[in-house]
């Protein structure tokens, strides 16, 4: 289980992998939420790209079943077991995704539509089949929250 949270708290989770330079940071800022890939080999972690996941705005005037500012959510950062994949999921539901291995980004939203890293981030179903082989025996990086003021 991650940590329960709601849409549109500022909050910060970051996850870094221990096998690959790689990490995942999920920013609500109490707007806007980002997901980012982070390049760690510079020292200070280095943005690859950044995702949009919502806007608190878009939320509370249009819930979804996937997203809903008065539901409480299940937020995790999931890792592949190789580390080269990872996943933002809100109660067990991925909402973005990237492979750094091909250089990839995938986001629901599909906000922005691309990036110099990945020419594009329509979401595709595929980018989250790792999810489906992980096991209980599959060790995840801590991840790191912190709710800001």
């Amino acid at each position: 289980m991650g940590e329960v949270f709601r849409l549109g708290a500022p909050t910060v989770i970051e996850s870094y992998a221990d096998k690959t330079p790689y990490g995942a940071v999920f920013e609500d800022d109490g707007k806007l939420a980002y997901f980012y890939a982070v390049d760690t080999r510079s020292g200070d972690a280095a943005v690859l790209d950044a995702l949009c996941v919502y806007h608190i705005t878009s939320v509370v005037n249009h819930p979804t079943p996937e997203l809903d500012a008065f539901h409480s959510y299940d937020v995790r950062v999931v890792w592949s077991a190789d580390q080269q994949h990872v996943a933002l999921l809100l109660d067990g539901y991925a909402h973005a995704a990237f492979d750094f291995e091909h250089k990839r980004a995938y986001c629901r939203s599909n906000f922005p539509a691309g990036s110099a890293w990945s020419p594009e981030h329509a979401w595709d179903q595929h980018a989250v089949d790792f999810l489906d082989a992980l096991s209980e025996q599959v060790s995840q990086p801590e991840a790191k929250y912190t709710t800001l003021p």
